[in-house]
């Protein structure tokens, strides 16, 4: 078979990945023009990447601004796009608007999903799309309700049908220079808050703040989750030492104070993703 995913034949990195891309260009190549919702993260561009740099299909990207994404995700996204050089339709939309997106209860996703994926699903038909397509892959789980706002919508995840995993699409994208091959993963401003907390503009500006504080002064990877008055720090390990320092220590405490919090905690357990979904107290509370 003569196929346009041979440049990785040459490093691939495991005897599986060559497989997956013939995969994924299989189920790739029954569109005509192809919607991608785009996030900026690695998942999104190599899909993109994949299908309307190397397979050569008409691609479109989509990328939802709402108050959910921060300015620094917004504009690393607007960057990776620009690098993309394929058709970016930038829809803003606005999932607070729906009370049981702002209520936060524990299906927040499926209600945020179904917002964000609606507006996009209306666009690509207007722009003649044969499918939307988004970056999930074969390597999630765990409480995801937003999955079942994809099924519900008929939303394609050709990385997961392909039996990709987070680590098959980095090292792909390694390989296929990506600028954020190596991107630490993200999620939206609203997974900072426990379920039942109601969501508002000022909360997730307040959150966001928080962390670019944080990120700029060194950590890869930080969340500040939310408990009232209280800012619980989440930080990949290796930044741990930095944040505790009294050098930084100090000026973290007088920020996240400045920022309305009375009370600032460093997790000593460290960064992890959907932390609220392995703490059965903070569902609903």
């Amino acid at each position: 078979m003569n196929t346009r995913v041979d440049f990785f034949e040459e490093n691939p990195g495991s005897p599986d990945l060559l497989p997956k891309a013939r995969e994924l260009e299989r189920v790739l190549s029954a569109s005509k023009k192809i919607g991608v919702a785009f996030s900026g993260g690695v998942d999104s561009t190599f899909l993109a990447f994949f299908a309307g740099r190397r397979l050569g299909i008409p691609t479109v990207l989509f990328f939802a601004e709402s108050p959910f994404l921060s300015s620094r995700e917004r504009n690393g996204a607007l960057r990776v796009a620009e690098w993309l050089a394929l058709d970016l339709q930038v829809l803003r939309v606005d999932p607070l608007q729906h009370a049981e997106v702002r209520d936060n209860p524990i299906d927040r996703c499926y209600h945020c999903k179904r917002s964000i994926f609606g507006a996009i699903l209306n666009r690509a038909a207007e722009l003649g799309c044969d499918i939307v397509a988004d970056g999930s892959h074969g390597g999630e789980s765990g409480y995801r309700p937003g999955k079942r706002a994809l099924k519900e919508l008929g939303v394609c995840s050709p990385l997961a049908l392909a039996r990709f995993v987070k680590a098959d699409i980095r090292l792909m994208g390694k390989t296929a220079g990506l600028p954020n091959w190596d991107k630490p993963s993200q999620s939206c401003l609203a997974t900072r808050a426990p379920y039942g907390t109601v969501l508002t503009r000022e909360l997730l500006k307040r959150i966001e703040e928080a962390e670019d504080f944080l990120l700029d002064l060194g950590c890869r990877q930080v969340r500040v989750r939310v408990h009232g008055d209280l800012a619980r720090i989440e930080a990949a390990p290796e930044s741990i030492p930095l944040l505790a320092a009294d050098s930084t220590r100090e000026s973290i405490a007088a920020k996240l104070s400045e920022l309305g919090f009375v009370h600032v905690t460093l997790d000593l357990a460290g960064f992890r993703s959907g932390s609220w979904d392995k703490d059965p107290a903070a569902k609903g509370s």
